[in-house]
């Protein structure tokens, strides 16, 4: 089984988790829908075997890449990482810009919607988002949001981080070619790392066990669990 068929079983476990979250989001909604997309090279390669992103939406892409936009100065796991060594984490330094995303089309709709990332999946909120506005999201939400980031980046832990207009073009690539691109891209683009720990306020600790225990039990098409894809020695910070 590929990995980007254990994303897919990702996506529809988080679609289960989310059902009878009253959520304010509805088609054609699309403040969210910026450049600020931070996802992993298998993301990137489950958008690119979609067959959704056409050659126009990929060279919009391009352009949009071309210029200032957000680049995160470490990975989800490298952050949990440095908590749990008690190192401080680097701040965010790249400006956040809040031009629309290139998939978007002229209605506002995501051209990409089945293949879209993760970053795109949980951005939700429970009221309407004003213009320029914040989303608002239960705590427990955006624990689990945290905890999947994770182990989105645990499972592509050989692959790449950062905006999604700089790793769609790495992930473009094959072999050796994918290499050098990411090289080109330092600075730009972080090196995953496999899971260490989970942070969890500690009022939520029961309540994200039993999340992880419904997780780890969610089967893949081989006859494996997506348990048997995360490290059997991971540790809850709080």
């Amino acid at each position: 089984m590929s990995d980007t068929q254990a994303l897919k079983a990702i996506y529809d476990f988080y679609d289960d988790f989310l059902k009878g979250t009253p959520l304010a989001c509805k088609k054609g909604c699309s403040t969210c829908c910026t450049t600020n997309v931070s996802i992993t090279t298998l993301e990137a390669r489950y958008i690119l075997e979609s067959g959704l992103l056409t050659d126009d939406l990929f060279q919009r892409l391009k352009e949009t890449a071309a210029k200032e936009h957000f680049v995160p100065s470490t990975t989800i796991n490298t952050s949990a990482a440095m908590c749990l060594s008690e190192n401080q984490m680097p701040e965010e330094t790249s400006p956040i810009t809040f031009d629309p995303c290139p998939l978007l089309t002229d209605e506002g709709l995501c051209s990409i919607y089945e293949a879209r990332p993760f970053s795109c999946r949980a951005m939700s909120s429970e009221t309407p988002c004003p213009e320029g506005g914040e989303a608002y999201m239960a705590p427990f939400l955006v624990t689990a949001n945290l905890a999947m980031y994770q182990i989105l980046e645990h499972i592509d832990a050989e692959g790449w981080y950062g905006n999604m207009l700089d790793v769609i073009e790495i992930a473009s690539k094959n072999g050796n070619d994918q290499i050098k691109a990411a090289e080109t891209m330092e600075g730009k683009v972080k090196t995953n790392r496999p899971l260490s720990c989970f942070i969890i306020p500690p009022d939520e600790v029961m309540r994200f066990k039993s999340f992880m225990r419904r997780l780890s039990k969610k089967e893949l098409e081989n006859g494996k669990k997506l348990g048997d894809l995360l490290p059997t020695d991971w540790q809850i910070l709080t």
